[in-house]
């Protein structure tokens, strides 16, 4: 499918991605000079900026982000990553989504608004994992997405044990990140995360290295 007709496909996406800018629009003389622009796992501000920042900043990430995905399988010089056409149309709608729920949340925090959103983001990225999980085990090799360490671009096969086993890890993952919220307060929930996600990281770099290290002695 060509980028026009993805993008006639797709035209809802971009109208998700440019309505941020329209509201910002609105919402300028409101914004104060100085919005919050970082903010920690319990959802409090820790850092500041202009307000462009987070007016226009945020959603000009999100529609570079959307594009950038777009255009991947057209400068794939191997055209490998054709094959993954229904995980890449996934990863790139939900990820345009979340970026513009960031953006909602943040422009409310920036107009006073004293929601805790913290707990939303951990859940919006848990959805993201566990969606490429799902995807995951049917992804070709090819150059940008999936595990792509040294050995599983190395090896066919590697590559698809590691995203076989890796599947099955990020949908885990996934769900424990989206029920992460619910833990009890005596549990510190940003190291709670932090385990997670080097578990699954972590797990796939090192099987894919065992795998490839046994396959090549078996050989």
């Amino acid at each position: 499918m060509s980028i026009l007709e993805t993008l006639k496909k797709e035209w809802f996406i971009l109208v998700i991605l440019i309505v941020p800018f329209f509201v910002s629009a609105y919402f300028w003389d409101e914004l104060p000079d100085e919005v919050p622009t970082h903010f920690n796992i319990r959802g409090e501000a820790d850092d500041w900026g202009p307000k462009w920042m987070v007016a226009y900043l945020i959603p000009m990430i999100g529609l570079g982000t959307y594009l950038m995905i777009l255009l991947v399988p057209a400068i794939d010089p191997k055209k490998k990553i054709e094959s993954a056409q229904k995980p890449v149309a996934a990863i790139r709608m939900f990820t345009s989504v979340f970026m513009v729920g960031i953006y909602a949340f943040v422009m409310a925090a920036s107009l006073g608004t004293t929601i805790n959103f913290s707990n939303y983001i951990i859940i919006g990225v848990g959805m993201l994992i566990l969606i490429v999980g799902n995807y995951m085990n049917s992804i070709k090799p090819n150059y940008f997405i999936g595990i792509r360490t040294p050995w599983t671009l190395e090896n066919e096969e590697v590559w698809k044990r590691t995203h076989r086993l890796s599947s099955k890890i990020w949908i885990v993952g996934g769900l424990l990140l989206m029920l992460s919220p619910l833990v009890p307060e005596m549990i510190r929930l940003d190291y709670l995360i932090y385990i997670i996600v080097g578990i699954l990281a972590g797990i796939p770099l090192v099987y894919s290295y065992v795998i490839y290290k046994k396959l090549e002695s078996e050989s």
